[in-house]
């Protein structure tokens, strides 16, 4: 029989294993849709056999296909714990599947298949990491790129108060935003698996998410400006964070600085001069503009450290020490969302 173009031969497990009893052969549920997770196979290069019951042959493993919509953190903790109490191998198909929960899963060895297009399994013998085909329905065009500019707007305003319910014209009047781009904002994070009821953000989903596309430029300065007029600047980087209490030192680090634009930026750099070796300062337009009107009570040098969550983004850039901060720091004041 083929599918799409390739072929699949119809053996039984143990002509096809050498051995009785493989636990290590892929049974698909017949209920579920397995077009994409054939696809997806072809297209990973992968052989593939379906077997009588209806089950599909990977490299002479065999793993229990779930079919579910979104995959979120908790939801990937009870797969993980399933697959390790019953001893049989899975592999989850799902619509979207967090970067929190992929890392669940690929730790627990349970393979899966994000349909936005990639795919990761482990068995005896095989190792797949590998971008496919997305079979996912993309969003709409007007919101392809979410996390940004108003959409880090929207995120930020939602982390910051993540247990309140919000209304789309209360955040858009909040943020400073059109109500109109906000819903759309809100659409295409519902439909990612990001908000829930209330347009609360499911956490740490959202964070992370933010986190991943969190990308300021960084301008290097050969002295520390004036922390005036005081609206002018937000503290953030490692120096940020030990202001607000993370658990970790500062050292000889040197202020990392948002401002609200690159008029700023061009202003700051012409009167404290760009850094041809020694920096004493650096600073970036800030990724969202909501985060530079965020009340802060917090202080250090003169300047106001901004938000809490906004520190956080910036100490999830360093994917190894940063992360590993970001465990054990709950801030005081505001609700942990990472």
């Amino acid at each position: 029989m083929t599918f799409d173009g390739f072929r699949c031969m119809w053996r039984h497990p143990r002509e096809a294993s050498g051995r009785t009893g493989s636990r290590y052969s892929l049974f698909v549920d017949p209920r579920a849709e397995s077009d994409d997770l054939e696809r997806a196979l072809a297209a990973a290069g992968v052989d593939f056999e379906r077997s009588r019951v209806g089950g599909v042959r990977v490299g002479g493993s065999d793993l229990v296909v779930k079919e579910m919509s979104v995959v979120r953190q908790g939801d990937a903790a009870v797969i993980a714990e399933s697959q390790l109490r019953s001893g049989v191998p899975m592999l989850v198909v799902a619509d979207r599947i967090s970067a929190v929960a992929r890392q669940w899963l690929s730790d627990a060895g349970v393979a899966w298949l994000d349909r936005r297009g990639h795919l990761w399994i482990r068995a005896p013998g095989l190792y797949v990491n590998t971008d496919v085909p997305r079979t996912a329905a993309p969003p709409p065009p007007r919101v392809v790129d979410i996390l940004s500019g108003t959409g880090f707007d929207v995120c930020l305003a939602l982390l910051t108060s993540p247990d309140a319910p919000v209304g789309v014209n209360e955040l858009a009047r909040k943020i400073g935003r059109s109500p109109g781009r906000v819903s759309e904002i809100l659409t295409a994070l519902r439909r990612e698996g990001l908000v829930e009821s209330g347009n609360r953000p499911v956490v740490p989903e959202l964070f992370w998410d933010v986190a991943d596309r969190w990308r300021p430029r960084w301008i290097p300065l050969s002295a520390e400006p004036m922390p005036e007029p005081v609206d002018r600047y937000r503290l953030s980087g490692t120096v940020g964070a030990v202001a607000l209490g993370a658990p970790l030192v500062a050292g000889t680090n040197w202020p990392q600085l948002y401002v609200a634009d690159d008029a700023d930026v061009a202003a700051i750099a012409s009167a404290y001069g760009a850094s041809g070796g020694w920096t004493a300062a650096e600073i970036a337009v800030c990724p969202s503009t909501y985060a530079m009107s965020l009340p802060t009570a917090a202080n250090r040098g003169g300047f106001p450290v901004a938000s809490a969550v906004v520190v956080a983004f910036d100490l999830a850039l360093d994917k190894a020490r940063g992360r590993e901060i970001l465990e054990g720091w709950s801030p005081e004041g505001s609700l942990r969302v990472w």
